[in-house]
């Protein structure tokens, strides 16, 4: 541990003292320790700004400085690195006021009589400030990490919310559904009849002409219209209770195009109006193992990025590929591109390019989360039409 060689700053006025001090560290601990020696803290200080220091010996009388006022000064060039301070002082009330304002350590120095000792002190004050700064980033990322869990939590309690929404919704939705498409195919194999009354009141001149004409021209197309949109909110209700199934937490036999389908269908307010979108799907021989909600997550949240980075105006190209063991999923959008710079940090929870009304920051790091969970893979990178492509790798058995 201790066989690096550590930099040691001696702000000393005193000639001899500085010397004793090198020959002190000199002997027992070679190569542990290089000394520089600076005469007053003024030169000092310059030494610390512009040379590496692991440890700074001080006195207190210096002819810029006297007492514990000289630490202070030293803890506003460098707030981190380790001061040992050496003084002629025996007083116990100095030493207590020299730790309080930032010293590591207190040694007399005529108490110091072996190089030892001052090797010992040297190196517990580095030691000991190099496992505080680790502790403080430990404890930096532990705060971080339980701001992300916790976020997470907030995340998944809302998705859970979402899916007994979603239920209730699709339950309650049905009821009328039902009876609007009943109607409509009944009106719809009615037609025939009506038209055929409406042309023989068009023929005797019977009844408003206009009108008959208006509902010979346009009804069919409104009852199209009517079983269409009733086809479309099926297909929309259909996808909700699927991606609020409590049983999804299972690995099951799974399709992925299937778990497209109903993230396109979700997110199909975000398409709709200006994002054309591309297939290239090969068939899937067999269902692969997976959790089709979290996957159906991943692929709403990929797609609401790519929308996102289109300004929902672009080409949104899926890409499957089945080879030996795996099963290969590609998202690719004609945006702008991800800078590369940021390409390493779109993991990371709560890194977002997006402004906070539009987006937190979790989406891509959840996503990774999940592909994980399914010991598979997911990179990113930017396509050479500058747009972006995500990749991912799940295993296909």
């Amino acid at each position: 541990m201790f066989s690096q060689t550590n930099h040691v700053l001696i702000i000393e006025d005193s000639p001899v003292v500085r010397s004793v001090v090198k020959q002190m560290l000199a002997k027992g601990h070679k190569n542990t320790f290089e000394v520089h020696g600076s005469e007053n803290l003024t030169i000092g200080l310059q030494w610390l700004e512009n040379n590496p220091v692991d440890v700074i010996i001080l006195d207190l009388s210096l002819p810029e400085c006297t007492g514990v006022e000289t630490i202070g000064m030293v803890r506003a060039a460098d707030a981190d690195v380790p001061i040992v301070v050496f003084t002629a002082s025996e007083d116990d009330t100095l030493a207590m006021a020299a730790m309080h304002h930032g010293a590591d350590d207190f040694l007399v120095k005529t108490e110091v009589k072996q190089g030892s000792l001052l090797g010992r002190t040297l190196l517990y004050a580095i030691e000991h400030k190099r496992a505080q700064a680790a502790l403080n980033q430990y404890t930096v990322e532990m705060e971080r990490l339980a701001a992300q869990r916790a976020l997470q939590i907030v995340h998944q309690d809302r998705l859970a919310t979402l899916g007994t929404m979603s239920t209730g919704i699709v339950h309650e939705v049905r009821s009328p559904l039902a009876f609007i498409t009943d109607n409509a195919r009944n009106l719809k194999s009615s037609w025939v009849h009506v038209e055929a009354c409406l042309k023989e009141c068009r023929q005797n001149k019977f009844g408003d002409q206009e009108e008959i004409e208006f509902l010979l021209d346009e009804a069919p197309e409104m009852l199209d219209d009517i079983l269409m949109g009733v086809e479309r909110i099926t297909k929309i209700t259909n996808g909700l209770k699927k991606f609020a199934r409590k049983d999804d937490e299972e690995i099951v036999p799974s399709s992925l195009e299937e778990c497209l389908d109903s993230a396109l269908m979700l997110c199909q307010n975000l398409l709709k109006y200006g994002i054309s979108i591309q297939k290239d799907l090969h068939p899937q021989a067999d269902p692969i193992p997976l959790r089709p909600q979290p996957i159906t997550q991943v692929l709403i949240n990929l797609i609401t990025n790519a929308a996102h980075a289109m300004d929902q105006k672009g080409t949104l190209k899926f890409t499957t590929r089945f080879v030996n063991d795996t099963a290969e999923l590609t998202v690719e959008d004609s945006g702008p591109g991800i800078p590369a710079d940021k390409l390493d940090s779109i993991w990371e929870a709560f890194f977002t390019t997006k402004s906070e009304d539009v987006g937190t920051g979790l989406g891509l790091s959840i996503c990774k989360d999940i592909i994980l969970q399914h010991e598979g893979s997911i990179t990113a990178e930017n396509t050479p039409d500058s747009g972006a492509r995500f990749t991912i790798i799940l295993p296909a058995v």
